[in-house]
């Protein structure tokens, strides 16, 4: 076995996802792992005994984030307290794409299955990491962590836990925009689909040159959005009915400014992009450019 595929099952209701997850295992073939919030109500076609090829575990959100917490620099600080509330709050969430990460990257089975209840309640959980790491960069930029980092032991023990959840949020944002199947049951399967692939980090952005001397560019959404498209540190942040996703800019777009944006009526965000002339050189600034520079 070279590498452990990763399937996500979402959509529709337990018996739907359980169904789903069999037939896929029972076609491949193989061992496997799956993660589900139902395990008593994994499909009796599948072998999970204790030398059959299916071992199943029970998604435990609570049991994740305490253990997250013990480890913590200091699990009485106020802010871990606050991230730590919850079983859906986001740091639960990508606790649990963690654990999945780990079980795929250990190469100890085929396939790793997560099972995510309903649609919303998945593409919450699936946007979790860049709602995570939106989080910590407002509060808390990268030159600011690297800087206190440099202190080793004596840095503030908040930034050094704030690092330590940016490391965390990275690697399951990796993890999730990379090669991961979706496997979607129930109806309107093709936007819940999109809204995955968004909330997920899935989606390329589409940049083209602008006449008016900066950058075009083009996001497919499932939904107009409820509010403006903004840039949250390296991220293009998106609202839509029910959730929020932050999806990672393009290097290009992160030495650029966001002039203006607006849904298009048929399935994407287009905003305008000019180069900052902070972070340009003077030559390459193209002339029609606002001084976007400060």
């Amino acid at each position: 076995m070279s590498h452990t595929r990763v399937v996500i099952v979402l959509g529709g209701d337990p018996s739907d996802r359980s169904a789903a997850v069999a037939d896929l295992l029972l076609d491949a073939g193989g061992t496997a792992l799956v993660l589900t919030g139902h395990p008593g109500g994994v499909d009796p076609r599948l072998d999970t005994s204790e030398n059959g090829p299916v071992e199943v575990r029970t998604d435990d959100p609570a049991a994740r984030l305490e253990a997250y917490r013990s480890g913590a620099v200091d699990p009485d600080d106020d802010v871990l307290a606050a991230l730590t509330t919850g079983s859906d709050a986001p740091l639960s969430a990508v606790l649990g794409w963690e654990y999945a990460r780990r079980a795929a990257e250990a190469v100890a089975w085929d396939h790793v299955v997560v099972e995510l209840d309903g649609v919303l309640a998945a593409v919450r959980r699936l946007a979790a990491a860049g709602e995570l790491s939106t989080f910590i960069e407002a509060r808390w930029p990268v030159h600011v962590r690297f800087a206190s980092m440099a202190a080793g032991e004596r840095a503030d023990a908040r930034i050094r836990e704030a690092h330590r959840l940016s490391l965390l949020a990275g690697d399951v944002s990796a993890f999730l925009s990379g090669p991961v199947r979706l496997v979607v049951v129930g109806a309107a399967s093709s936007r819940t689909s999109s809204l995955a692939a968004l909330a997920r980090g899935a989606v390329v952005p589409e940049i083209t040159s602008d006449p008016r001397g900066g950058f075009r560019v083009r996001i497919a959404v499932p939904d107009m959005p409820t509010a403006p498209l903004t840039v949250e540190g390296e991220r293009l942040r998106f609202e839509l009915d029910g959730f929020r996703a932050a999806l990672p800019m393009p290097s290009l777009l992160t030495r650029c400014v966001l002039v203006d944006s607006a849904y298009d009526g048929v399935g994407a965000v287009e905003a305008f992009f000019e180069p900052d002339r902070a972070l340009w050189p003077p030559n390459l600034v193209p002339a029609g450019s606002a001084d976007a520079g400060g």
